[in-house]
């Protein structure tokens, strides 16, 4: 048996994972790995294929289709930022205007239902709010679109000093959008010193700027 089992692989190369790559130590070809998944993730042409499928056509009509539209889009965009990185806040805009979905907000946060429903145990069992805790009750406050209980974290974190960059640029955009321009410019002058300026800062300030009227920090 054996030897039968031994012609049969004779002459065939290693399997070749792409991650973690147990089986060889060469190095993945990442642009290769994103071409490949990308031409099953491309919106359009999964739509096209979704639609294609005679299962779909018999249990959905055209018109339902249409709107699973943006999910693929969705779905895409989440591929390209894994693969290739993203502007996170960015991405979050987009989810918290353009969709009512939770997951999208949950995953650029850093966070998911089972660490949400965790977090929101430990709180549950502890009767206070423990620091490792907040980020994962932020996410799920955003998720749900409450700005509000977001902002309250966020003032927890920013009577600790905002340790986190993020924390601080997410606090200063959630002031903007949720009308409160005039704490969102505090902030950032009160942070002033401290922002180091690059194109996420100019990109940001510019956008507020633009839509809600803030004024940066000179």
């Amino acid at each position: 048996m054996l030897r039968r089992s031994v012609g049969l692989t004779q002459g065939v190369g290693p399997l070749n994972d792409f991650y973690p790559k147990r089986l060889t130590d060469v190095r993945a070809d990442v642009n290769a790995a994103y071409r490949l998944g990308y031409s099953y993730l491309e919106h359009a042409g999964a739509l096209q294929r979704f639609r294609a499928s005679s299962l779909v056509r018999d249990v959905w009509t055209n018109e339902r289709t249409e709107a699973l539209a943006p999910l693929f889009f969705l779905r895409e965009r989440r591929y390209r930022a894994e693969m290739s990185g993203s502007n996170w806040l960015a991405e979050l805009d987009f989810d918290l205007r353009h969709s009512q979905l939770r997951t999208p907000v949950l995953t650029v946060l850093n966070s998911d239902e089972f660490r949400l429903s965790l977090a929101e145990r430990w709180v549950a069992d502890s009767h206070s709010l423990p620091a490792e805790a907040l980020h994962d009750l932020l996410a799920g406050a955003l998720a749900r679109r409450d700005f509000e209980a977001a902002i309250r974290l966020l003032e927890v974190e920013k009577d600790r000093g905002l340790p986190n960059i993020n924390d601080f640029f997410l606090l200063t955009y959630l002031y903007c959008v949720n009308g409160s321009v005039g704490k969102a410019e505090a902030l950032a002058n009160a942070r002033a010193g401290s922002i180091e300026k690059d194109w996420f800062v100019d990109w940001l300030w510019g956008e507020m700027q633009t839509e809600i009227g803030f004024r940066s920090p000179r």
